[in-house]
Formats: structure tokens, sequence, C-alpha cells
């Protein structure tokens, strides 16, 4: 049975909701796992540009200034994606996270600046950054997704700590194409691929799937953006390879989760339009179990979001989350 802590937003509260919010962190024993000059992973979303329903820089800024405050070294977080736009290559990353309100500590791409920079923890490709450090502060925005049912603690370990390579597994399960109309043949590609995948034809290239490793680094290479992917797999198949990704992911790391139960959206922080919400604003929840703080956190707007997609079973990540060792679904909640 996890312990969660929950700070309720559907009460009047007299004192100061970022207060209680550093209280709830406090309370919670968030800053126990904090070691002194210890570097800190602090794994959020920036927000697509156009987008503004991510968690608010407010927030993540009281939780960056709490670690310094218990001696760690605080970073901010993210990777790249698979789909084109501003967090597509590492460094305009950082800009739009900047232009987010992200400018009070230092922000790493954890794939690198093509999103290629990666280890392998028992076949999942997972952003270098995260190899040799020991402690994270994750911090998600329980909303709605397209392919999940919905997204939380497990979809920003699963998906959003994995690299481009990562994420193209998980969404297609093939190795990546060339859009021959579009390619002008400048071999940029061909010239970056470490494994000699990227073959020439006349006037243009071809990858050969039978060298490819996966990583997807080509995509971002291609200043014409004619390699693509397939969004082939289905959402049982993403949802089972997200609870893989982070049970790979934790093993013999210090994690403490915040689920915000505030703009639920119908879908994820990567549209660049921001969505009116599915129901009022709930509350905040913490813990040390990503599989029971998603549990609770579904468990709390659970009409809504399977009233968004019907046909999606958005229980699958939970019960692979626990079948994988990434957690229990057990819990119970105690109110600040």
């Amino acid at each position: 049975m996890q312990k969660l802590f929950f700070l309720d937003l559907r009460k009047k509260h007299r004192e100061s909701f970022l207060k209680m919010f550093e209280r709830l962190i406090e309370v919670s024993g968030g800053l126990k796992i904090v070691d002194k000059d210890a570097i800190i992973a602090v794994k959020t979303h920036f927000g697509e540009d156009g987008n503004l329903n991510y968690v608010s820089p407010l927030y993540v800024r009281r939780v960056v200034n709490l670690i310094k405050t218990s001696g760690g070294r605080p970073f901010l977080t993210d990777t790249t994606t698979l789909y084109s736009g501003r967090r597509f290559k590492g460094d305009t990353h950082i800009e739009l996270a900047k232009e987010h309100g992200f400018d009070f500590a230092p922000i790493v791409i954890g794939d690198g600046i093509y999103g290629n920079e990666y280890v392998e923890m028992n076949g999942a490709k997972i952003a270098r950054v995260f190899k040799n450090v020991d402690t994270i502060f994750c911090i998600s925005h329980f909303k709605g997704h397209l392919l999940t049912g919905f997204g939380g603690a497990l979809k920003n370990l699963g998906m959003g700590c994995a690299s481009k390579g990562g994420k193209l597994y998980l969404h297609s399960r093939s190795c990546p194409y060339v859009e021959k109309e579009k390619c002008n043949f400048c071999l940029k590609c061909f010239d970056y691929c470490a494994y000699n995948a990227i073959e020439k034809e006349k006037k243009t290239v071809q990858i050969n799937h039978n060298k490819c490793s996966g990583c997807a680094g080509c995509m971002s290479i291609c200043p014409q953006r004619a390699i693509r992917f397939s969004w082939s797999a289905a959402s049982d198949e993403v949802q089972k390879g997200i609870a893989d990704y982070s049970a790979n992911l934790i093993k013999n790391k210090k994690i403490f989760y915040l689920n915000f139960l505030i703009n639920i959206t119908p879908d994820c922080d990567c549209l660049t339009t921001s969505e009116p919400p599915i129901c009022p604003d709930v509350g905040i929840l913490a813990g040390f179990d990503p599989v029971a703080i998603d549990r609770a956190s579904y468990d709390m707007v659970k009409n809504d979001i399977d009233k968004l997609r019907p046909d999606i079973d958005s229980q699958v990540q939970l019960y692979y989350g626990e079948k994988f060792g990434a957690g229990e679904c057990n819990y119970e909640i105690k109110s600040i």
C-alpha cells in the first residue's frame, strides 16, 4: 500500500497555495532524497509552442528552490520529440523552454541536440543524461491522451525520458523511411549515419532496415524533413512499452513524483493549441510510486477520462507498470 499526499484545489484555503505546495513536498518526504551537492534532474514538460496547459514554471521554480535549500544542484530536463516543431531539436527546445518561463535553472535536453544521445537499459533507449543521475523529481501534468487514454508520471518517465529512437520504437516498432520526393540528395544523413544504413540511389537515398539501429538521429539531421516514420503502434503496445521503459529507468534511482491535476485537457501538452479542460481542477498528488500516483490520479477523474476515448483502455499502462515492477496500484491518500 503506497502512501500518497494530496493538496486539494477543490477546497477554499486561507493560506497561500504556493506555500501549501511547498509544504506538500516537505510533508510527503520529497526532500529526504536530496543529498548535499548531488545533481538532481527535474523532469518536466516545457510545453509546445502555442500551448498554455503545461505545469506552470511558478510551481517548478518552487521545487528547484527547495532542492537548492536542501543542498542539491538541480537542473531542468526533457527530451526531443519525433514530430516537427521547436522541441524537435535540443537547441530550439531550450529556447522555447526559456520563452515559457523556465529560465531559473540550467536546462539540459536529455538526448542531445539531435536526439541521438542515449544508453540502452535492457533494450530501452533512454536519454543519456539519466545514466549518471541518481535522483529525479518527476513533475507531470495529468491529462487525457490521444493514444494512451491519459498521461501522467509513467508517460513522463517512459516516453518523456526516452531518446528520439526510443520514442520511435514506442510509437512505431519500425525504422524510419525516406520520402524521396522531398530528398534533395544533400547526403547529410549519409555522412551522419554511424551504422552505414543510409544508402545512395540515383538522386536520392534509402534506409537499409537490416542495418538501421533505430536511433532516429537522421530525422533531426535532414534539413528537408524528408525522413519520416509511421505512427503504427496500437494503444496497448504503446502503453506496454511506456511501462517497460519506466521500469527500466527507475531501477537503482531515487525518484519523487508530483502529479498536477490542473488544466486537465483532452490531449497532451505537445499540441500547439490549448484546449478547454475536461473537468474542474482537482489538486496535486505527491509520492514515490509512479503506478500508485497515476492510479490515484485516474481514479479522481475516471469518468471524465473514460468519456474522452471509450475505445481505449488507459489502465493497460497501470497493469504493465505493476507487472514490470515500476510500482503498485494499491494506495492510500493523506490530505494536507
